[in-house]
């Protein structure tokens, strides 16, 4: 399994990005806007706990703090290129803009759940299969 220090390190990586984009925003075309604030809604919801999961030293929240993640992050950019295609933020598209969230750990993460609750993750049960979300 994959040493906590390192999900702390992606989930910290995260939270970094996640500021930049905040730090570097200067303008939201109108058009673009419901988009951006899907997206910030998004990740809203996948860091919400983040702070309290880093101070902390429960591995099991964890884990499952970095699967959700990683999940959700996932479903954020099939959204975006299904939901958005058009949307630009400073001249890169919405899943360009996302693509710099930390993936690190997604496969170990989602085998942990597998092993924690016996249910199997199938990447073929998306509705549209999008060649770069593989991974």
């Amino acid at each position: 399994m994959v040493n906590p220090n390192l999900l702390k390190q992606d989930l910290a990586d995260a939270l970094n990005a996640h500021i930049k984009l905040l730090r570097e925003v200067e303008q939201i075309e109108a058009d673009h806007m419901d988009a951006f604030t899907f997206m910030m809604r998004s990740f809203g919801f996948m860091l919400d706990r983040s702070p309290n999961v880093l101070l902390g030293n429960n591995d099991e929240e964890l884990h499952y703090m970095l699967f959700q993640y990683y999940s959700l992050l996932t479903e954020l950019k099939y959204n975006l290129i299904l939901n958005y295609p058009y949307a630009r933020l400073q001249h890169k598209t919405m899943l360009e803009v996302v693509n710099v969230f930390p993936t690190t750990y997604e496969r170990e993460m989602k085998q942990w759940w597998e092993d924690k609750t016996g249910l199997e993750i199938e990447e073929t049960k998306q509705t549209i299969a999008i060649k770069e979300l593989e991974y």
